[in-house]
């Protein structure tokens, strides 16, 4: 019993400062921890975990679990309590300081905002003229691709091709993007083998911080699935931020040849305009949803239905729980931070593409 104290006692030691000190030092966890130490560890990682077409990641969660649930009914079943209560701090310790290790400590390094030296705020006019700007391109966009106002646009699912697309137009970004990131190869994204939980918890995909393997939720509707794919790979280059991760995952199909993945990335990020707006004013709302063309409404209606049909309580249950899993690694804003895509939109093309 001593010793397992004196183990917790240890990685307490070693996890809880590390958590209090990281947001004060940027400057370390930018050049030394993100280009250093991160670059090397993902190297390693990932030739191991790309030798394999299946999740690495999703089996050790399935046995570390299995082990857990196993190991916690024996310590009941024996009414060793403080055994289990040790048990519990050893491995929630053992979590926070690996997630750290591997990958989180990616959280503490300089913002994208920082590092371009974009402003955080914006105008209702700016939100405006973005909002229009993007109504225009997706309608014309959608024209182009099905010549036919009220025809959806579909787009094949095709993992492989959409990896492909990716790693691609990741060399295309301009340089001052290319800058923040780590140059180390791309992962693939591989299928979640357990997307039908990840379906009910409401999450698109994920990047496992143990593993370095990207995987993303072979349900989901298939227009938004090239940005999660790029999404993905952005946490894989050291990007931490949900933010900054869809901000790249947007980014990287605009560079696209294909005008399906163009439209695609376009529709992505009016989607997160509109909801500004129907946050502030459902009619406001509604008007502009009425500007666009029939089809260009099914495919986001299509999405809204998917997501829809599988709300429940566990997904309200998971969304607060990863909202606190982000507020306690430095994401403040926790699941909303999702939502400060339109701030970085914005003041990314205030600043390199302005809008007229």
């Amino acid at each position: 019993m001593k010793k397992k104290v004196i183990v917790v006692f240890i990685l307490l030691i070693g996890v809880l400062p590390a958590y209090y000190f990281a947001p004060y030092y940027p400057d370390f966890f930018t050049e030394i921890y993100h280009q250093k130490w991160y670059v090397q560890l993902d190297k390693v990682l990932g030739w191991f975990t790309n030798t394999v077409s299946f999740s690495v990641g999703d089996v050790l969660y399935a046995l570390v679990i299995i082990f857990l649930v196993y190991q916690t009914v024996v310590y009941i079943r024996m009414k060793k309590f403080k055994s289990l209560a040790l048990f519990i701090a050893t491995a929630t310790l053992l979590f926070f300081g690996l997630f750290q290790l591997f990958w989180g400590f990616n959280n503490y390094k300089y913002s994208v905002f920082h590092q371009l030296t974009l402003d955080k705020t914006y105008s209702e006019k700016e939100l405006e003229n973005q909002t229009y700007a993007l109504l225009q391109v997706v309608n014309e966009q959608h024209i182009q691709l099905t010549n036919n106002r009220d025809q959806k646009v579909i787009i094949e699912k095709d993992l492989n091709r959409f990896n492909i697309t990716a790693k691609q137009n990741y060399k295309r970004l301009p340089n001052h993007l290319q800058n923040v990131l780590i140059t180390n190869a791309i992962n693939d994204v591989k299928p979640s083998l357990f997307s039908k939980v990840q379906s009910y918890m409401g999450f698109s995909g994920y990047f496992n911080p143990f593993t370095h393997e990207n995987q993303v939720n072979i349900e989901i509707p298939t227009i938004g699935m090239p940005i999660t794919v790029a999404h993905e790979m952005a946490h894989q280059l050291g990007i931490a931020s949900e933010t900054e991760a869809n901000f790249f995952g947007y980014m990287v199909m605009l560079q696209s040849d294909d005008l399906a993945f163009q439209y695609a990335a376009n529709l992505y990020a009016l989607k997160y305009c509109l909801k500004q707006y129907r946050n502030q004013n459902e009619e406001t709302y509604q008007l502009l949803f009425n500007l666009l063309n029939p089809g260009v409404q099914q495919n986001i209606a299509d999405t809204e239905q998917f997501w829809q049909s599988k709300r429940n309580v566990s997904s309200f249950f998971f969304k607060h729980l990863y909202g606190r899993f982000l507020k306690i690694n430095n994401q403040k804003e926790g699941i909303q931070s999702y939502n400060r895509f339109v701030g970085l939109l914005i003041n990314y093309n205030k600043k390199f593409h302005p809008i007229d």
